[in-house]
């Protein structure tokens, strides 16, 4: 993708968007869920490891650590499930306040070399949850192309676990 704005609307459902703009990429969902069961979701090592990393892909229950307070440690392998490759993430939490946001550190690693950040927010609509994913990128030579696929098919896993 290039770094003009380029918005990929993988669901086509009212208010929802998927958007690439320079480093960052935005992804806004709705969900038919009250906040707190989203909030959950992102931050009981459970209830991650059943929707965590796109299709074809699996969380291993065994590779989730997470530790909501600031500070705080969030890891998660996830596992190709034809070859049993393996992307690893740890990342740590600067930011904590349920039920409404959650924001995240990963330092360069082998899978990232380079800093990434997620800022993930929850609003209340009225029983439905407006969640949108901030995530920038410390690099001008990312290619979206694979976290695009990944995160419109794992929220769906997610959607899936929420209903």
């Amino acid at each position: 993708m290039t770094t003009e704005q380029n918005t990929v609307d993988t669901l086509a459902r009212e208010g929802e968007s998927m958007a690439v703009d320079g480093t960052t990429l935005r992804i806004v969902r709705i969900f038919d869920a009250p906040r707190e069961l989203l909030y959950a979701a992102w931050t009981d090592p459970d209830q991650l490891a059943q929707w965590w990393g796109p299709e074809h892909l699996h969380t291993p229950r065994e590779s989730v650590q997470i530790d909501a307070v600031v500070g705080g440690i969030w890891t998660a392998t996830m596992v190709v499930d034809e070859s049993g490759e393996e992307f690893p993430s740890t990342a740590h939490f600067t930011v904590v306040e349920p039920p409404s946001l959650l924001e995240l550190h990963e330092p360069p690693s082998e899978f990232f070399p380079f800093d990434v950040t997620a800022r993930i927010t929850f609003e209340d609509l009225g029983g439905r949850t407006r969640m949108t994913i901030v995530q920038h990128f410390d690099t001008e030579s990312f290619d979206f192309g694979d976290s695009i696929t990944g995160w419109g098919t794992s929220l769906e896993k997610l959607r899936r676990l929420a209903s």
